[in-house]
This record gives structure tokens, C-alpha cells and sequence, in this order.
């Protein structure tokens, strides 16, 4: 996945950004995200709230995608880095709050946002940058338990990375089954076992 909105915004000449019309935009933004969900989520809805005009809203995101993922970024969805000198103990804690993440009020609009991907090739590229974000804890713990020697050279990061959050998200978006932390610990061993037992193997 190489598409992604940028979190930070070039700045454009003329008069400088005012922070607080960006924390007003945002502000009114999660309140029409909450209240209206991702299809209900409009550039005009968010400015009437904000006081202020559309070309305001436009000069800062240049689509309602990108304000919508920005406004996601602001609804805590974000796992942090976690480095226990363990790949296998990294990535547990990483899948645990992955979990818990989505099972918070901020992660019920996962489902709406998926759903919208499907029809929009605009909300499909947000969602990509989205969760490509999101994967990169997983990423660098992944990338260290390759410097460690715990896992071979080799060893397919991707590969580890969908099966990994793909899992998670399907029990706890499409199943309702929530992942505790004894499913999570099955997992990470089953996907890692997997992922060593492949080595060298052709495709």
C-alpha cells in the first residue's frame, strides 16, 4: 500500500494559517463524524459548524477525504510504539490495543468507512493511508525481531502484517467476536510459527 494522505500540509503562500480555525475545522468535524457517520460527513456540514466558509476548509485539506482522515487521526485510533526487546511480546501488545481501539466509540466508524471504500475510489485510498499508518508499529517491531536474529531475513513483513490486523479487524468489525488477550497471544505464535516454517520455501 503506497497511498497515503499526508499528516502534515505544505504551507501555501499568502497570509499564515490561523491554528485556530484548523482547531475549530477539526473540532466541528468530529462532531458531524460522530453524529453522521463517514456517509453523512460533509465538507458544507463541517463549515456551517466551524463559522466559517468552504474555501476556508479547502485551503487546508484539499478533499472532504482528506478532512475525514485527518479528523480520524484526531479520534485516537492511533497505536503507539511498543519495544519490549521482544518481537513476539511487541507485536501481542501491539494486536491487544489494535483490538481495543476498535471496540472504542472512535473505532465504530470503521465499519462505515470500510463500506464507503468499497464504492469510493477516494475513500479507498484513505483508508489504504489510514491503515498503512497504522501498521507501522508493527512494522518496526517486525524489522527488529529481523536485527535480533528472532526472525529470519527473509521472513515476509507484509505477509505477517495482514494476517495479523486483517484478523483482528474481521473478528472485531465483521464477527462482533471480541479479541482478549489469550486470542491474541494464540495468534501472534500461530502467525509467527507460520511465517518461520515458510522460510525458503518457493512461491
Amino acid at each position: 500500500m503506497t497511498a497515503r494522505a499526508p499528516r502534515t500540509r505544505a504551507r501555501r503562500p499568502g497570509r499564515p494559517r490561523d491554528d485556530r480555525a484548523d482547531a475549530a475545522i477539526l473540532d466541528a468535524a468530529l462532531a458531524v463524524l460522530a453524529e453522521r457517520g463517514p456517509a453523512g460527513f460533509t465538507v458544507d456540514e463541517v463549515a456551517e459548524r466551524a463559522g466559517c466558509g468552504k474555501a476556508t476548509i479547502y485551503r487546508r485539506w484539499p478533499s472532504r477525504a482528506a478532512l475525514l482522515l485527518e479528523t480520524a487521526h484526531h479520534m485516537g485510533l492511533q497505536v503507539p510504539d511498543v519495544d519490549t526487546g521482544s518481537v513476539r511480546d511487541d507485536l501481542v501488545a501491539l494486536m491487544a490495543e489494535l483490538g481495543r481501539k476498535v471496540r472504542s466509540d472512535s473505532g465504530r466508524i470503521l465499519p462505515a468507512v470500510i463500506a464507503e471504500a468499497a464504492v469510493s475510489p477516494e475513500m479507498a485510498d484513505v483508508l489504504r493511508g489510514f491503515i498503512d499508518e497504522r501498521r507501522q508499529p508493527a512494522r518496526r517491531a517486525l524489522e527488529r525481531g529481523v536485527e535480533r536474529g528472532e526472525l529470519p531475513p527473509d521472513v515476509d513483513v507484509e505477509a505477517v502484517l495482514d494476517q495479523l490486523g486483517a484478523t483482528v479487524l474481521f473478528r472485531e468489525v465483521i464477527t462482533r467476536r471480541p479479541v482478549d488477550d489469550d486470542y491474541v497471544r494464540r495468534l501472534v505464535d500461530r502467525v509467527l510459527a507460520g511465517a518461520v516454517a515458510v522460510r525458503g520455501q518457493p512461491n
